[in-house]
């Protein structure tokens, strides 16, 4: 299976994540601007997200609610990130924000997703999201956040496989 790379680099107010995947453009891009498929992938296996509005178009807005997958028994808080998109360019480019409305350091960031043609047919995605400041995007870092990164793009990688 492809890995996914999570770059910190110190000192900057960025984190960078690549991931090839073995499917063109236009399927990796659908699947990730797809209302009906982003609560197969985002947040990870951890979370179970519910999508409340995705228009994505430029100007479009966005809103996601994530609950931890804990018995229903066990009351989870929910966490929900919303933001608007900026630019829209199928199957090449998304560039929108995102804000965690719990608030706190890094709770607004600036995304960029690039979908670029690799060998043999596949794409390679870039994510870039940059906070408001260094501090801000550590403070992300100890969060578990690389794990969820990581594991939205291992079940990403699968809904591609079963999807195309």
């Amino acid at each position: 299976m492809p890995t996914t790379e999570v770059l910190f680099e110190p000192g900057r107010q960025d984190i960078v994540v690549t991931r090839e995947y073995a499917a063109p453009p236009d399927v990796v891009f659908a699947a990730m601007t797809d209302p009906a498929l982003i609560p197969r992938w985002w947040g990870s296996r951890r979370f179970e997200t519910t999508v409340e509005q995705m228009d994505v178009r430029r100007g479009g807005l966005w809103r996601f609610v994530a609950r931890h997958r804990e018995p229903p028994s066990t009351p989870s808080s929910p966490y929900a990130f919303w933001g608007v998109y900026h630019d829209v360019v199928p199957g090449a480019l998304v560039v929108s924000t995102l804000q965690f409305e719990m608030g706190g350091p890094g709770h607004l960031q600036l995304v960029t997703d690039t979908f670029e043609p690799a060998g043999d047919g596949g794409t390679l995605y870039t994510n870039v999201s940059l906070f408001q400041s260094a501090e801000d995007r550590d403070g992300w870092i100890p969060t578990g956040m690389e794990s969820g990164i990581r594991d939205s793009h291992d079940l990403l990688d699968e809904l591609i496989g079963v999807t195309r």
